[in-house]
């Protein structure tokens, strides 16, 4: 006898059939959408080929624009053409392009290694990209034996000025250097550790950014740049330029957290705003809680010395605490992350007594509150070794990827006078002279041990104006924890 499906059975395959559909369509729907952004992006990687071999036509012909729009026949296109699209070109042959393919918009500034899809409401290219595209080089220098902690402006640099929010912000202040690469492309954005992605940028909605951690780890993005650090005729010398010019040395692009790492419930570390800084922890255990979190991370390193840098070219004073605040130095305890939020990608503070977080282009804290160690920086009686690969990061470590500096660190503790130049990592200059004072030469203070020891930068929350963005302690070891001593992620990008 013939038996068919009964009502039940059937019912039953579709309720199947549905909870498939419901489980594999976003799958299907997802790996869709993830071929076309891969179609879109390579599609912009065909036109800079194209350009590439545009440029050199042009060069030889003595032909050839700086600006092509993307939808004429000027280039020789292998597929299709975007929908809008422009295509910059300087004299060196650097290009910048961004293009629309159906709903992506596509972009890659000069210096930047690979295109990448953005959210834009015009895909059209800036006037600062185009303004960004012309050499500029922005520098100051300054007697090496000078007593005064001013710099002078040089270059591109000479007449300008650059002023922080000291205090309520009623008004604006004057800083040059917001309209100038690459302090102008510093920005603030949250991190999804688990999806690898970038969840918002500061500047796209700053009312709606949240601090809180709950889009991600809040972190600051330093975009590429070239920079140049020597002693002539008596001066030291700070160069920082938007090309690769001769001598000049590239600091990739790299993100710093905005706030010292917090720990969360999760038994994970966090940059995020409203917590308590995680101290009582040695910078080897800090190490292993920032690789946590992904191969990307790590934690602060020679990166610290980029932060200088750009510190020193837009405010041509060794004073920081004078020219940023006084930051969390003046305090019987540390500061909860995020008293700065108010001045969002703004430096400065919102109350310069002492007990008050000061923030320098999205980095809070960065002296003041606590101490912070800095990874890859070993010291060995007093002469420092580097190592630049956070991979190879460990301590009490002095061979291998770890290189000797040039010169010894002074002996005693004291304010600094002078820093070391090795012009083999000439990046790094750590105190060889000392005997200032909080108004003179470098006026912040050094600690030091023989033996060896680690490094921790900024200072804390009571020892005033021996904070600073030159405050240096090398005079832990590496197992030494404190309730002072914290930490900041990094983020290659």
């Amino acid at each position: 006898m013939k038996k068919g499906f009964t009502l039940i059975e059937l019912l039953a395959v579709i309720v199947i059939l549905g909870i498939i559909a419901v489980i594999t369509t976003p799958l299907i729907m997802g790996v869709i959408e993830d071929a076309r952004k891969n179609s879109a992006i390579q599609s912009v990687n065909g036109l800079l080929e194209a350009g590439e071999q545009y440029q050199i036509e042009g060069m030889m012909d003595g032909t050839g624009k700086k600006e092509i729009d993307l939808t004429s026949d000027d280039l020789e296109i292998k597929g299709s053409k975007p929908e809008s699209g422009t295509l910059l070109i300087d004299t060196e042959g650097n290009m910048s392009i961004i293009a629309k393919y159906g709903n992506y918009c596509i972009e890659k500034k000069f210096l930047e290694e690979e295109p990448t899809i953005i959210t834009k409401e015009e895909c059209t290219i800036e006037e600062s990209e185009k303004k960004n595209m012309t050499t500029k080089i922005y520098g100051v220098r300054r007697k090496i034996e000078e007593s005064t902690t001013a710099w002078e402006r040089i270059e591109d640099g000479e007449g300008l000025q650059a002023n922080a929010q000291i205090g309520e912000i009623t008004t604006e202040v004057r800083n040059d250097f917001d309209a100038i690469y690459p302090w102008s492309e510093i920005e603030s954005y949250t991190y999804d550790v688990k999806k690898k992605e970038i969840t918002s940028w500061y500047n796209d909605n700053p009312q709606t950014f949240d601090f809180d951690g709950s889009n991600g780890e809040v972190l600051t993005y330093i975009p590429t740049f070239y920079y140049k650090r020597y002693q002539e005729g008596g001066y030291e010398y700070i160069l920082i330029s938007n090309k690769n010019l001769e001598g000049y040395t590239r600091s990739d692009a790299f993100s710093i957290g905005r706030y010292t790492m917090s720990m969360g419930e999760d038994a994970k570390v966090h940059s995020k705003s409203g917590v308590q800084p995680l101290v009582n922890t040695n910078i080897i255990q800090f190490r292993e809680y920032a690789r946590k979190l992904g191969s990307e991370f790590s934690q602060l390193d020679y990166h610290y010395f980029i932060i200088q840098l750009l510190y020193l070219v837009e405010y041509a004073d060794y004073d920081s605490q004078e020219k940023l605040g006084k930051g969390n130095s003046e305090n019987t305890v540390a500061n909860t992350s995020g008293e700065c939020n108010e001045l969002g990608m703004k430096s400065g503070t919102l109350n310069n007594d002492g007990t008050y977080s000061m923030i320098y282009r999205g980095i809070e804290d960065i002296y003041g509150n606590v101490w912070q160690f800095v990874d890859g920086i070993n010291i060995k009686d007093r002469v420092a070794y580097v190592c630049y690969d956070p991979n190879q990061y460990e301590s009490d470590t002095f061979d291998g990827c770890y290189k000797g500096i040039g010169y010894t660190n002074a002996s005693s503790n004291d304010y600094i006078t002078k820093l070391g130049y090795d012009k083999n990592n000439p990046l790094i200059g750590l105190p060889i002279a000392l005997n200032g004072s909080s108004n003179t030469y470098i006026p912040d203070r050094y600690w030091q041990n023989s033996g060896n020891r680690i490094t921790l930068v900024g200072g804390n929350w009571y020892y005033g104006t021996h904070c600073g963005l030159w405050g240096l302690s090398t005079d832990p070891a590496p197992l030494t924890v404190n309730a002072d001593f914290g930490a900041r992620l990094l983020k290659i990008n």
